[in-house]
């Protein structure tokens, strides 16, 4: 019997319909698919709530309620038998003439007695169900797919509410390590914004923040180089989904003003970290974003950290400052175990206790054991003007700026030839200015990705770049499918890889195991 639910294609999409509702709703505890039971309403048993449903699923040709007889504890659908359980029982026909007078998981049905529920329902009809449970979160779905179809290789026929896969939410850890510095908290109403130039030590604030208002939901638009969802922290919807999933551990769409009286309700103190990301590479849905905060903070306390804004706002505003050399002093020996007088004395008087510079500074004493020879800086720019004073090492170091995530140290070459000796002999002399994970190398800082931006013209570069991984992506390669953002491609070269691609049995395979499936999907419309 289980072996044919496998082939029977109505009952799989009524179950997967089921097993998408626990995972949205978070209603359904349990499904038993095919189970032995004294009864014939066994194709699948429901535990929603505190009630148990036991499912017969028929797709049948002509059938009205004329074709079904209810004798005794027996139903009988066209002359054929039905022994109907001691649970509710469901039947899911995949049409039935009935005119509903119920509804069953939300779903207009016939209730023909207190222990039967009729459900007329179609493939079609499931899928516009099925679209509307994840209608912002199409990945989610195939995840789930994917998860059910490995239950039936597996043969594995109960499936348990705590067994789905975990419920994404975003990581708030950064990448980089910290030490709490302490701060003067201000009072404020409603709503607080945190300014701070790059590297003043925002993020790293916000465990002063933390610690200090314990009831809180904290969402960062970044958190390091190396996070793969950085693009998708940066998606308006996606923010959302992430706060409703923090507030209600399910995935249901709610309205705006459902998440904010729950914010309200259980005296949640919102921060935001980084509200900058979205103006500098997803300003299209800044608006959003700014109109969501103003909305929310009618409702609990919000504190919003984010560099200097182009954008006006009429938000009270409080300027994050460098550290005083207690402070410097505090993270020199809690961070980098630097407690010598001297050192601190001198890494103050350059850095005035700029957060990121004092770092650098400390990581390059660590490696060589002295101070650089830099003046007293004026802010980020001027340091790393400093250090990388040769045009042309800038435009060999705007090689990072041409990858979203990561280079291979291989392909360093590669890309850009003899330019290489000297990459090579700046990340070895300044490797703290890198995020280095073996033989992966990104930059650190976004703030060194801004200077390089606003030094060079590195046009050329990306074309060469670009070329380079399009031509492997051509020959079915799949070294640079999950590091490169194929929205950077030129539309000739997206549409020739989506043709070529779509021309092989393998296409969907390859792309699932290797990047994102909506990506490739939808690039060649941008």
């Amino acid at each position: 019997m289980r072996n044919a639910f496998t082939g029977y294609t109505y009952q799989q999409q009524v179950t997967l319909l089921l097993l998408f509702m626990m995972d949205v709703e978070r209603n359904i505890s349990k499904i038993e698919i095919e189970s032995k039971t004294s009864d014939n309403f066994e194709d699948l048993i429901v535990s929603y709530d505190s009630e148990i449903f036991n499912f017969q699923i028929k797709d049948f040709e002509n059938i009205s309620l004329d074709d079904l007889n209810i004798q005794n504890n027996e139903i009988l659908i066209n002359g054929k038998s039905h022994k109907l359980s001691s649970n509710h029982n469901v039947i899911f026909f995949k049409s039935i003439s009935i005119k509903a007078n119920d509804k069953f998981l939300k779903i207009p049905s016939y209730k023909l007695n207190e222990n039967l529920t009729i459900v007329s329902i179609s493939r079609v009809d499931i899928d516009k169900r099925v679209k509307k449970l994840y209608k912002n979160n199409q990945q989610r779905k195939n995840e789930l797919e994917s998860y059910f179809n490995s239950l039936l290789d597996k043969r594995i026929w109960e499936i348990t509410r705590e067994s789905l896969p975990q419920i994404k939410i975003f990581i708030t850890k950064l990448q980089e390590e910290s030490v709490l510095i302490s701060h003067k908290l201000l009072e404020f109403d409603s709503l607080l914004l945190i300014e701070g130039k790059p590297g003043v030590g925002k993020s790293h604030f916000v465990n002063t923040l933390t610690k200090e208002y314990k009831k809180n939901i904290l969402y960062r638009f970044w958190i390091g180089n190396q996070d793969r969802d950085y693009k998708e922290r940066l998606n308006f919807e996606n923010f959302i989904r992430d706060i409703n999933a923090k507030l209600f551990y399910d995935q249901k769409t709610r309205p705006h003003n459902e998440l904010c009286q729950k914010l309200k309700k259980d005296k949640i103190t919102f921060i935001i970290d980084g509200l900058d990301h979205i103006e500098n590479y997803n300003k299209t849905e800044l608006n959003q974003f700014i109109n969501f905060i103003n909305e929310v903070k009618e409702y609990c306390k919000v504190i919003v950290l984010s560099r200097p804004l182009k954008k006006k706002l009429n938000w009270e505003k409080h300027i994050l400052d460098n550290w005083n050399f207690k402070q410097t002093e505090k993270v020199l020996n809690g961070l980098f175990h630097l407690s010598e007088y001297t050192i601190t004395k001198d890494i103050f008087r350059i850095s005035q206790g700029y957060p990121i510079i004092v770092k650098y500074l400390a990581e390059h004493y660590k490696l060589h054991k002295t101070i650089p020879k830099v003046e007293q800086v004026e802010n980020i720019d001027s340091y790393y003007q400093d250090i990388i004073s040769n045009e042309n090492g800038k435009q060999s170091l705007s090689l990072f700026l041409c990858s979203s995530s990561y280079i291979m140290n291989s392909e360093i070459e590669m890309f850009i030839g003899d330019e290489k000796y000297y990459v090579e002999e700046f990340i070895e002399e300044h490797p703290y200015l890198f995020d280095i994970k073996l033989n992966r190398i990104s930059l650190f800082h976004d703030s060194l990705n801004t200077f390089l931006r606003k030094q060079v013209d590195y046009t050329r570069k990306l074309d060469k770049v670009n070329s380079i991984v399009s031509e492997s992506i051509l020959h079915f390669e799949k070294r640079f499918l999950s590091r490169f953002s194929l929205i950077q491609l030129t539309k000739v070269k997206r549409i020739e890889i989506l043709i070529k691609y779509a021309s092989i049995s393998s296409f969907e395979k390859i792309i699932k195991d290797t990047v994102d499936y909506e990506a490739i999907i939808t690039f060649y419309n941008q």
